[in-house]
């Protein structure tokens, strides 16, 4: 009996994460972006990576708050430690540029491999690059051509050629 108390009860703390980003949407939606925005920054409290996501998107941007670079990479990272793979390519494209934080390889790769992790594809081809010429890692055309072909099976055209490309010049 305890178990199945235990079960309804986070399955609806998995409805209360849905139904707030939900009440988010639809409050933006209405035009009400200071209350969808509330709405996000307390569906993140509760580790809901979406919502922390659309909190750092309105940092990023600057919808009902100042625009704050900061801010918005705060938020990135509480949803990529959440698991949404694209909040971790957006950190690992602003740690590759340096926007917004010191331009680092190292913590870049870091990034790329999480949003990998999570199938996002382009994160992948990024991965795959970094090991091919040796950015922030040592020089490994192995590896390069394993993320090469992950990105390449998520849809990127470009991951294929180069998968294709390795496999010519003998990388095993």
């Amino acid at each position: 009996m305890k178990k199945i108390a235990i079960t309804l009860f986070l399955m609806a703390g998995v409805n209360l994460f849905a139904i707030s980003v939900d009440a988010g949407i639809d409050a933006a939606k209405r035009g009400e972006k200071s209350k969808a925005l509330e709405i996000f920054q307390e569906a993140c409290k509760e580790e809901n990576a979406v919502a922390c996501k659309y909190v750092a998107e309105a940092y990023n941007k600057g919808i009902s708050v100042r625009p704050n670079l900061e801010k918005a990479l705060e938020f990135y990272t509480k949803s990529c430690e959440f698991g949404l793979g694209k909040s971790c390519l957006f950190i690992a494209n602003s740690y590759h540029k340096g926007t917004g934080v010191a331009k680092d390889a190292n913590k870049a790769l870091v990034f790329y491999e999480k949003a990998c992790q999570n199938s996002v594809a382009e994160a992948c081809q990024h991965y795959a690059f970094c090991y091919e010429i040796g950015q922030g890692v040592k020089r490994d055309m192995s590896v390069a051509k394993k993320y090469y072909k992950k990105s390449c099976e998520l849809g990127i055209d470009k991951g294929c050629f180069y998968v294709k490309q390795l496999i010519e010049m003998g990388v095993k």
